[in-house]
């Protein structure tokens, strides 16, 4: 990426490897759930500092996978992960399609232009850090920074594109500082832990049953981070 920059420009983008996810992910068929339902996994025996998915496609397909620690994937790759699971729960289960990588999981480069660039998406660490997704929040950087490029031709300032660093903060990039603290605060849970917590969650109402309520559940103990999930949560 430097390599792109003027002369004397340098961007920050060293992630430690604990905050890089090991991804993987297939689409399988002859997979009997229910349709209507997102499936959540979490314990040292599915997805150690991670959680692991089923998410219904329809016609009894699925998107099956997970994501865990760089640190756990040095031991044990996420794939392993996949196929434990896979051989257990579905072990004739046709694989369609599979996928995997890694997802930085931090909060967003101090610094993400510079003269002639703007950087977007995992590059920049736009992804949400605490669920992973990045898809979206790509799409919102990638637009800003669109805009921005598109104002500043249009003024003929280049220096204009400076700004995309203040713009995403203020869209996204604070939040994912919540997001990113949350994150910290479930990060090193036991399973006894997480068992105590969905025990606890399913004292609520079905109906009352948000996320907000989950990681107030899930923090209780930790009064610093229930101020974090009142700015991004709906209690």
């Amino acid at each position: 990426m430097n390599r792109a920059l003027e002369d004397g420009q340098d961007l920050e983008t060293h992630i430690d490897f604990r905050d890089m996810e090991s991804a993987v992910q297939i689409t399988a068929a002859n997979i009997p759930v229910d349709q209507n339902t997102l499936y959540f996994y979490f314990g040292k025996d599915v997805a150690p500092n991670g959680y692991f998915w089923i998410f219904p496609k329809g016609h009894n397909k699925a998107n099956i996978g997970l994501g865990v620690s760089g640190l756990i994937g040095k031991k044990k790759s996420a794939q392993s992960f996949l196929d434990d699971f896979m051989n257990k729960h579905y072990p004739n289960a046709p694989v369609l399609t599979k996928i995997a990588g890694g997802v930085p999981c931090s909060i967003t480069l101090d610094k993400i232009s510079g003269p002639g660039i703007m950087l977007v998406g995992d590059a920049a660490r736009q992804v949400n850090p605490l669920s992973g997704g990045g898809i979206a929040s790509g799409m919102i950087g990638g637009k800003i920074a669109g805009t921005i490029a598109g104002e500043a031709i249009k003024q003929n300032k280049l220096d204009h594109i400076l700004t995309y660093d203040k713009a995403w903060q203020d869209r996204l990039g604070k939040r994912h500082e919540t997001f990113n603290r949350i994150k910290e605060g479930i990060y090193n849970f036991s399973d006894d832990k997480f068992n105590s917590i969905a025990h606890s969650i399913l004292k609520i109402p079905i109906e009352k049953r948000t996320l907000g309520k989950v990681f107030t559940t899930a923090l209780m103990n930790n009064p610093s981070l229930l101020v974090d999930i009142a700015k991004v949560f709906v209690v």
